[in-house]
């Protein structure tokens, strides 16, 4: 018999009681990026919440940007990882248009591959799952998009097996500005779809209050609805901060930003602001930096950096990039009015993890600047106001040079995102659907 152990190590005692649930989700490390950070961490402490996990991803994805083996190494010994083949989009792609036509493969992506790119996972994904949900005698099903393919193979396995489920947003769906909807058709297809998936799933958690209620639209019925932010694992940042981690820069005042930045909420302005102080003599040139720490490239901003105070990192392993998080003066978050109002970037919370203060170029009214107000972790300013970012930039500047740039954190709110809490919140969910009568 196989003894199932903890990340420590010890035997599990209760291994025996443990609830298996099937999490669905296409972005599972050795695949890194947020969108793999969340069911990681949530298989990461579900044991100890008497939760018995069974991941499903994909055995063969397509390429993505983030790649980050190491982060298996997280998971307890008793966490069993199946996958699935995917027909791969490249593989689609090339057969629909032989001759790589750049028009033709931008019709197929606008016309043909929805749901998303990453529908060829479907059929063996629902076959995996109906032998895992018999294999494990399976509880539950937790299915997370993004992709949205996830929230399909779970509603197959939810209808032949009856079983209940959670189906988890991380983004919007049909409300998303980035998802390309050309025809009615399209847009017909994508409700009738996000829909399904509210109306049969036993619950739906979504990473804002916004998220929540767009989804609502579907059901009268607002107790199927429930917030589950994204969070913050405190092991990332137990040895984060001790001597010798990359990018040591106290002499200068070093921005940090992590992740990806998109056409709508660029650093533009940031760097506009910068520069003018660097014109103005009021911040020295050698004495600032600004680093990108992700797969963004100095060609993805539209900024000619005359003083040379950006860097670009690339893509990071996970630990690396709270490294950077933990030796930044100051972190930036960026989201545009476009699509900011409602999002909540799951970098915010380990910025607020890190414990050093946030420069939050996002709208003034969003959720984003609700969290940061609330945990006392920096300053709000609207992304577009060159002139408040510049003097917030000075402003931070001279007390990073006085030695006096702290803020009084609310320790009790940011506990509040602590993975391990969010995590028993899922667990109290998970035992709700799991419990109730049919």
């Amino acid at each position: 018999m196989t003894v199932a152990r903890g990340r420590s190590g010890k035997i599990n005692s209760r291994r025996k009681n443990c609830k298996s649930v099937l999490i669905i989700s296409y972005f599972f490390p050795p695949l890194g990026g947020p969108a793999a950070l969340r069911p990681l961490k949530f298989a990461k402490y579900l044991p100890d919440y008497q939760g018995s996990p069974i991941i499903l991803s994909v055995r063969n994805p397509d390429w993505y940007y983030a790649y980050n083996p190491g982060l298996l190494h997280e998971l307890p010994e008793s966490v069993r990882i199946e996958r699935a083949f995917m027909f791969r989009s490249a593989w689609l792609y090339r057969l629909l248009n032989p001759l790589r036509n750049p028009t033709l493969e931008r019709s197929l992506r606008k016309y043909v591959f929805h749901p998303d790119d990453h529908f060829g996972w479907i059929p063996c994904a629902c076959l995996k799952a109906r032998r895992l949900i018999h294999r494990y005698s399976v509880k539950a099903i937790f299915s997370t998009s993004r992709p949205f393919s996830c929230h399909l193979i779970a509603y197959q396995a939810k209808k032949g097996t009856g079983l209940p489920w959670i189906a988890d947003f991380q983004d919007e769906w049909i409300e998303n500005p980035d998802l390309e909807l050309p025809t009615a058709f399209h847009r017909r297809m994508h409700y009738s779809l996000e829909r399904r998936v509210v109306q049969n799933a036993d619950k739906v958690t979504a990473m804002t209050p916004t998220f929540c209620r767009l989804l609502s639209k579907h059901l009268p019925h607002k107790d199927k609805f429930v917030t589950l932010t994204g969070g913050y694992d405190p092991e990332d940042f137990e040895d984060a901060d001790t001597p010798g981690n990359l990018n040591r820069q106290h002499d200068r005042f070093a921005i940090v930003f992590t992740g990806m930045f998109y056409r709508s909420f660029r650093p533009d302005t940031l760097l506009k602001s910068i520069n003018q102080l660097i014109k103005e003599g009021r911040i020295p040139a050698d004495k600032i930096r600004v680093y990108f720490v992700g797969a963004n490239r100095p060609k993805d901003i539209d900024f000619e950096d005359s003083y040379k105070v950006c860097e670009f990192t690339g893509h990071l392993p996970h630990r690396e990039a709270v490294r950077y998080m933990c030796d930044a003066s100051v972190l930036l978050l960026l989201l545009s009015e476009e699509r900011g109002r409602g999002v909540i970037p799951s970098k915010i919370f380990e910025y607020i993890a890190a414990g050093k203060p946030v420069l939050a170029l996002v709208p003034p009214s969003g959720d984003a600047a609700t969290i940061i107000r609330e945990t006392n972790t920096g300053i709000v300013v609207d992304f577009r106001d060159v002139r408040e970012i510049k003097e917030s930039v000075f402003k931070l500047y001279n007390k990073w040079d006085r030695g006096t740039l702290s803020f009084q954190q609310d320790t009790k709110a940011i506990a509040h995102f602590d993975l391990k809490n969010l995590t028993g919140n899922l667990a109290k969910i998970l035992d709700e659907i799991i419990c109730k009568p049919a």
